[in-house]
């Protein structure tokens, strides 16, 4: 039949039935709505009966409509529909974000851009170095995501690809790398025009004020370079040939591969993490070298300041959500009950942090080392002598971290009163696996990170053989092991399911969760057992696809790491080697499997999802409990129009637009299950 869905509760309906086929078409009054062109098959139904009854009998059989997609037209003409509607507003309620239709939403979010780490004057691609790099003060971040002329054609893309999220990557040395209180007006103006734009098209935003090892100067990005002038370092080569931090600007090519977060571990990051935190305890008395503040004050209250800027930019937005507290925080540090201990690990450089103040005394100072000033150490009759080894001790979640939260939560909602805040945890080390001490304000959510190691780290993908985080377990019964072997392909999606949940139970109190990053390098190498089944296998698309079904089949909304306008084949996201960007080139090369159907706004409780891209096949659960239209985005390039069945339980009007698929449960209360099967 022809199903037209109902857009108003004021238009009429009129049925009859097509005698002698056993078809019911339904058509509504001409109004400013969709036809939506379906074909419904019914052919258990063998005798003509009149509309309502005949829906209370389709309510109580078995029969499922199997609907075939087709185009869908406008027929308005008293007004027209816009292109892209704005997104509107979510809140949080029961533990979901809701719309204002109270449906729980399910965002499908990207990072945009892995280039906005950096800025576009001088050109910050992390290969480049030389004096300029050191010029802190005077850069510029606007065209970080993107030039704006170029902005409608990347969005559009994402939209076909279904993403309707935009984590906006935005630094703190974009706001205010002048100086302490110096906003660069051009950037914030460029930042609001961006996000006016993409909410024209339809998209949600989250600001990510990102960081990775504290700055550009110690190894990462986010803090401006006054910051380290505040706490007594130079901002010069130095801070490489000393050891505090290492640089890809000063090491050159070839860059060791994921090198970049050792720098956590180094002098100038754990220095400015530990002031940001702890200052006041750790360094009591000593004031930053610009304007005379407690340095913790400095820098925290500084940061928070510019991140109350944005907000105030951006207030009248409402498809700005909200902001993220800070990405992938770090304790420095804070947390060792020993100085002189080594810290072992993969990501650290292996000496201990005492080790480290005596190698960088000389060199990575403009005067005086800041911890021999606080009389953490001194030099004496020609040593070294460590005086305070436990001064960094304490409980980093409890006495840094959720202080650190609620200040920053406060100081969003003074501007921005209806924003959501996620609170993002480490992404690694002990503290990732510690619960969060406090209650969290109602406006929060929990927003994680999670990335496969050994696809991360070792750029390899194994079907056959994956790690797991395996914290407080032990070898053999006896010695602490950080990781456990997982094998065989459904064990790790199985494991992902497991690392997903943990982690968003860390929150340890109801609120929903946004994985806030989850991606895989595109220098992935296929690794698997015999070596002969490699051949035509696409290690990328097959990572993409275990990571998305462990996703989809948790529910767990998430942004994907990253798209970068700029991405080439020789600089990958030109920061740090990385290689990450489903755009590259020029073009799209998302994987296909990334590209997948999806439940986007449920007018009930979703029960369980889940996609099988080899069969075409997408089944989704939810239970209807009142009225209303749920929405799922389905991508041609799984489900063509024209091949592609959809089972509804009865008494569920179905109907598809582009590449959504609409389904109105009118007086249905009760479990609803959708499926779609692709026709080959």
């Amino acid at each position: 039949m022809i199903s037209i869905l109902r857009g108003s509760a004021a238009s009429r309906e009129r049925s009859w039935i097509s005698h002698g086929k056993g078809l019911t078409v339904s058509m509504l009054s001409p109004g400013n709505f969709f036809v939506h062109h379906s074909i419904v098959v019914a052919s258990h139904v063998s005798r003509v009966v009149p509309s309502q009854d005949r829906r209370a009998a389709l309510r109580a059989s078995i029969l499922r409509a199997t609907v075939v997609f087709g185009a869908a037209r406008f027929i308005s003409r008293s007004r027209r529909i816009p292109r892209h509607a704005s997104a509107g507003r979510l809140k949080i309620a029961g533990g979901h974000f809701v719309d204002k239709e109270e449906r729980i939403v399910l965002p499908r979010g990207i990072n945009f851009s892995g280039l906005s780490k950096v800025p576009t004057r001088p050109d910050g691609a992390t290969h480049l170095g030389g004096p300029k790099f050191y010029e802190h003060r005077d850069v510029s971040f606007v065209g970080r995501p993107c030039k704006l002329e170029e902005l409608d054609g990347h969005l559009e893309r994402l939209q076909a690809w279904g993403f309707n999220l935009l984590r906006l990557v935005i630094t703190w040395e974009a706001v205010e790398h002048a100086g302490p209180g110096e906003y660069d007006k051009d950037y914030l103006d460029f930042l609001r025009s961006v996000c006016l734009r993409a909410e024209e098209m339809g998209f949600w935003i989250l600001i990510d004020p990102h960081q990775d090892c504290w700055s550009r100067w110690t190894g990462g990005d986010g803090a401006p370079g006054w910051t380290l002038e505040a706490a007594g370092f130079k901002v010069g080569p130095e801070l490489h040939t000393s050891g505090a931090a290492f640089l890809h600007q000063e090491n050159g090519d070839p860059l060791p591969s994921m090198s970049w977060p050792t720098n956590y571990d180094r002098l100038a990051s754990a220095t400015m993490f530990s002031l940001f935190w702890a200052g006041d305890r750790l360094a009591p008395g000593i004031t930053d070298a610009l304007q005379g503040l407690p340095l913790q004050e400095c820098l925290q209250g500084g940061f928070l300041g510019a991140m109350a800027e944005v907000a105030r930019t951006l207030n009248d937005i409402p498809a700005v959500l909200g902001f993220e507290t800070l990405n992938e925080p770090h304790p420095g540090w804070l947390g060792t009950d020993d100085l002189s201990r080594r810290n072992i690990g993969p990501i650290t450089t292996g000496e201990s942090p005492f080790q480290q103040m005596e190698r960088s005394s000389q060199g990575a100072w403009a005067s005086e080392c800041l911890w021999a000033r606080a009389g953490i150490w001194r030099r004496e009759n020609g040593q070294n002598v460590l005086l305070d080894p436990a001064r960094f001790q304490c409980n980093w979640m409890k006495q840094c971290f959720a202080p650190f939260v609620d200040r920053f939560t406060k100081t969003i909602l003074q501007r921005m009163p209806d924003a959501l805040i996620g609170v993002c945890p480490p992404a690694f080390g002990r503290e990732s696996t510690e619960a969060f001490p406090c209650p969290l304000h109602p406006q929060s959510f929990w927003a994680p990170h999670f990335y496969d190691g050994i696809v991360l780290l070792g750029k390899v993908w194994t079907p056959d053989f994956g790690i797991e985080e395996s914290p407080g377990e032990k070898l053999f019964n006896l010695l602490p092991t950080p990781v456990r072997p997982v094998l065989g392909l459904e064990k790790r999606v199985e494991s992902y399911k497991m690392q997903l949940r943990r982690k968003c139970d860390f929150s340890s109190q109801e609120v929903p969760s946004i994985l806030g990053e989850i991606g895989i390098p595109f220098e992935l190498q296929y690794v698997g057992f015999p070596v002969s089944s490699r051949e035509g296998i696409d290690a990328v698309n097959e990572a993409a696809d275990a990571h998305m079904r462990a996703l989809e089949e948790i529910l767990l909304p998430h942004c994907w790491w990253n798209y970068t306008p700029e991405n080439s084949k020789e600089r990958g996201d030109f920061w740090n080697g990385e290689d990450l960007s489903i755009f590259a080139n020029n073009e799209g090369r998302a994987p296909p499997s990334l590209i997948r159907p999806y439940l986007l706004k449920c007018c009930g409780v979703p029960v369980s999802q889940s996609f099988n891209r080899r069969k075409g096949l997408y089944r989704c659960e939810y239970k209807a409990h009142q009225p209303g239209e749920t929405i799922f985005w389905v991508p041609s390039i799984h489900f063509p129009l024209g091949q592609t069945k959809v089972l509804a339980t009865p008494g569920v009007e179905v109907a598809a637009s582009q590449s959504r698929l609409l389904c109105r449960n009118g007086q249905y209360r009760g479990c609803v299950v959708i499926e779609l099967r692709r026709e080959e």
